[in-house]
C-alpha cells in the first residue's frame, strides 16, 4: 500500500463497466473487486453478468487509468517516511502487487517512490495465481531470502490479507478509506496512519 490509487481506480472501473451496460457504483466496485487482478474481475463479471470484457475494453481501461494517475495520483501520506525508516534500519522490504510491473513503474514513478523500490517489485504476472492466493507473497519472500513467518505484510484489501494469512505471514490492515471498516479487512491488525507502521513492525517511530 504505497499510492492512493483506490478512489481513482474505483471510479474508472465503475465508468468502464457502465460503458458495457454493467451499472455499478464505486461502493459496489469496492465491495466486489478490491484487491483482485483485472483477469479476476473479468472472470467474475462474466459469471455474474454474462458479459465478455474483451481486449479492447482492457486497453481502454488501462488508458483511462494512466490519464487519471497522471492527473492526480498521490502517495499515501507518510509512506515515504516508512520506506526511509526501513532503509535506515537495514530491513529488507519489497512490493507484492496484483498489478503489472509497468503499472507499478508508472504509479511509483509519478509519486517519487520508484527510486526506493524499482529493484524490489513483484507482480501477479510472476505467479500462476494472484491474491487472494498466497503464491505472490511466497514467491517474493523466496526471492528476498526471507522465511514467511518472519515477514510482515501491509495490505489495504481483503484479498491481500487473505493472501498474507494463507502464506503464514503477519498482516497489518491499512484502513485507507471509510469503506475499509476493520470488519471488512479481517485477518490483519488495523491501523489508519502510516506513522504508526514503524512501531507496529518493531521499528522506532519518527513521531
Amino acid at each position: 500500500m504505497l499510492v492512493d490509487s483506490e478512489k481513482l481506480q474505483n471510479g474508472i472501473l465503475a465508468d468502464m463497466l457502465g460503458r458495457r451496460g454493467i451499472h455499478m457504483t464505486e461502493a459496489d466496485v469496492v465491495r466486489e473487486f478490491i484487491g483482485l487482478t483485472i483477469p479476476a474481475v473479468i472472470e467474475r463479471i462474466g459469471v455474474s453478468h454474462g458479459v465478455d470484457l474483451d481486449e479492447a475494453w482492457i486497453a481502454e481501461m488501462h488508458a483511462a487509468t494512466e490519464v487519471a494517475f497522471r492527473r492526480g495520483l498521490q502517495p499515501i501520506p507518510h509512506v515515504l517516511d516508512l520506506v526511509l525508516a526501513l532503509e535506515r534500519a537495514g530491513v529488507p522490504f519489497c512490493v507484492g502487487s496484483n498489478g503489472t510491473i509497468a503499472k507499478m513503474h508508472m504509479s511509483l514513478g509519478l509519486t517519487g517512490l520508484l527510486p526506493h523500490l524499482k529493484d524490489r517489485l513483484f507482480s501477479g504476472e510472476d505467479v500462476a495465481r494472484g491474491k487472494p492466493f498466497p503464491d505472490l507473497f511466497l514467491h517474493a519472500a523466496e526471492v528476498m531470502g526471507a522465511a514467511p513467518a518472519d515477514c510482515v505484510v501491509i495490505e489495504d484489501s481483503a484479498a491481500g490479507l487473505k493472501a498474507a494469512q494463507a502464506a503464514g505471514m503477519k498482516a497489518l490492515a491499512y484502513i485507507a478509506h471509510p469503506a475499509h471498516a476493520p470488519a471488512k479487512l479481517s485477518g490483519g491488525h488495523p491501523f489508519d496512519d502510516m506513522r504508526q507502521a514503524p512501531g507496529l513492525i518493531g521499528l522506532a517511530s519518527n513521531r
